[in-house]
C-alpha cells in the first residue's frame, strides 16, 4: 500500500467520523430526543464511526482511537457510552483470515502452525492494532498464547506515523502538540517498536525476571524458540478483564487491584529502571486463587530509564512523602526543574499550577484516598492545560514515563478503588 493511498483513508475516515458527528446532532436538534440520557448524540455517533474506520485501518489509526476510549481529559471521549463504543478496540478487532495468520507462522518459524503445536485454534481470542493472538497447547500440555502479526501492520503503522499530526495524537490527552522534535522522534521509535516480537519477547523476559519473586504480579513466560520478529509465543494467562474487575461489587478487590497496579506502574521505573509505556486496559488480567494476583500482557512499547532520570524521579515522588507539606511543595518543584520540565519558572506561582501541584500530592497526604473517574479527570486535565500553556514541558527523557501516567491514571480511576497509596510509594523508595 502507497503512503499516499494510506493517507487518503485515513482522511476519508477522519471525513467520515464529522460527517456522522454532524448528522446526529442536527437530528438530535431536530427531534429533540438524544438517544441517551446526557450523551451528546454527536459524540456517540462519532465515537461508533470512529470505532469502525479504526477498526478496518487498524495501525496507528487504532492507537489513537484507544487512547480516546480510555484516557481523559482533551482529545478523548467524554461520555461513558461514546468510550463504550470504542472499548472494543482494545483487543476485540476484526481479525486477519486462518490462511493469513497460518502463513505468517510458517513463514517465521519454517513450518505451519499445526506441525508445531500439538493444538492450534484458528480463531483467536483477542486481536488489536497490529496483531492478534491464538491459543495454542504444546507437545507437553504447555497452554500458549501466539501473537501473531498482520501481514501490513509494519507498512500501515510506519506510514500513519509519517503523519506529524497522527505521531502526536499518540502522546495522549493532547499533550503531543508539546513535544519537541526529540520527545516526538522517541515516541515514534517507541512505538514503531511494537512491530518487533524479538525486542517486546527481550522486554517482557527482562520485567518477568524482576518480578520473578512477586506473589502478586504475574508475567507471562516467553517461548524463545517459538518467537520471532512477527509471531510472540508465550505463556497463557486465564483471568477476569480489567473492565469485569472495575463494574463488580467488590471494593474490596478493586482496591487490591489498584494496589497491585500502583505497585507496577511506578515500581518499575522507580525501582528496576524499565517502563511499559502503554497501559491499555486490555493488557491486564485479574487471575483466579485465594490471593489477588495480576497478569500484565503486552510489552511492546517499553523503555530502559538511564540512572539519572530514575535519580530525579526519585527525588520527585519522594518530595510528595515529607511530613512538612510546604518544605513538600518546594522540594516537589526543585524536583520538577531537576528534571527539565519547567519551561518558564513563574508558573511555580500561578494557580494553575498550584492547583495541579495539590491533585498530585493529594492520594500520598491522606491514610486512603479513593482514585475516582472524577478525580483522573481532574488530574488529565490539569496536567494536559499546563503542558499546553508552555508553563511545563515533556523533555524527551520523561515523554514516555507521563504518557504512562496518565494512561495508568485512567485506568486507575475506571476502578473507583479506595486505597493507601504513600504506604505503597514510600515502600517502592526504599
Amino acid at each position: 500500500m502507497s503512503r499516499g493511498k494510506r493517507r487518503r483513508q485515513r482522511w476519508g475516515a477522519s471525513a467520515r467520523v464529522a460527517a456522522r458527528r454532524l448528522a446526529a446532532r442536527v437530528r438530535q436538534i431536530i427531534t429533540t430526543e438524544p438517544a441517551h440520557a446526557g450523551v451528546d448524540a454527536g459524540e456517540l455517533a462519532g465515537a461508533r464511526e470512529r470505532a469502525r474506520g479504526a477498526g478496518q485501518l487498524k495501525g496507528g489509526v487504532v492507537k489513537v482511537a484507544q487512547l480516546e476510549g480510555y484516557l481523559h481529559g482533551p482529545a478523548s471521549a467524554a461520555h461513558a457510552d461514546a468510550r463504550a463504543e470504542l472499548s472494543w478496540l482494545w483487543d476485540e478487532l476484526s481479525p486477519m483470515s486462518a490462511g493469513e495468520a497460518r502463513k505468517v507462522v510458517e513463514e517465521d518459524l519454517g513450518a505451519p502452525p499445526e506441525a508445531l503445536f500439538a493444538r492450534w485454534e484458528s480463531k483467536p481470542f483477542a486481536s488489536a492494532s497490529i496483531g492478534q493472538v491464538h491459543a495454542a497447547t504444546g507437545r507437553d500440555g504447555t497452554e500458549y498464547a501466539v501473537k501473531v502479526q498482520y501481514p501490513e501492520a509494519a507498512e500501515a503503522l510506519r506510514a500513519d506515523l509519517e503523519s506529524q499530526r497522527l505521531a502526536r495524537q499518540l502522546a495522549g490527552a493532547g499533550t503531543g502538540q508539546t513535544l519537541d522534535q526529540d520527545g516526538l522522534e522517541l515516541l515514534r521509535r517507541a512505538v514503531l517498536g511494537e512491530l518487533d516480537y524479538r525486542a517486546e519477547a527481550e522486554a517482557q523476559s527482562e520485567f518477568a525476571e524482576a518480578y520473578r519473586d512477586d506473589p502478586e504480579i504475574v508475567i507471562p513466560a516467553v517461548e524463545r524458540d517459538l518467537s520471532t520478529g512477527r509471531v510472540l509465543t508465550m505463556e497463557r494467562l486465564h483471568g477476569h478483564r480489567l473492565t469485569e474487575v472495575a463494574a463488580g461489587e467488590d471494593a474490596s478487590l478493586r482496591a487490591a487491584v489498584a494496589r497491585i497496579l500502583f505497585r507496577f506502574a511506578w515500581g518499575a521505573p522507580l525501582v528496576h529502571q524499565r517502563l511499559n509505556a502503554d497501559p491499555n486496559p486490555g493488557n491486564y488480567l485479574c487471575l483466579p486463587g485465594d490471593a489477588v494476583r495480576v497478569g500484565f500482557l503486552d510489552f511492546g512499547c517499553t523503555a530502559k530509564l538511564d540512572r539519572e532520570t530514575v535519580a530525579r524521579e526519585r527525588r520527585l515522588w519522594g518530595a510528595l512523602l515529607g511530613s512538612d507539606p510546604f518544605h513538600a511543595a518546594e522540594a516537589f518543584r526543585m524536583a520538577l526543574q531537576d528534571l527539565g520540565m519547567v519551561r518558564d519558572p513563574s508558573l511555580l506561582f500561578g494557580s494553575p499550577y498550584r492547583e495541579w501541584e495539590a491533585l498530585l500530592l493529594t492520594p500520598f497526604a491522606s491514610e486512603a484516598f479513593t482514585w475516582s473517574r472524577r478525580y483522573a479527570h481532574r488530574l488529565t486535565e490539569a496536567t494536559s492545560r499546563l503542558l499546553r500553556g508552555g508553563g511545563l514541558c515533556l523533555p524527551a527523557p520523561v515523554v514516555l514515563l507521563w504518557r504512562q501516567r496518565l494512561g495508568v491514571t485512567a485506568v486507575l480511576g475506571s476502578l473507583e478503588a479506595r486505597v493507601e497509596l504513600a504506604p505503597l510509594l514510600r515502600e517502592l523508595l526504599r
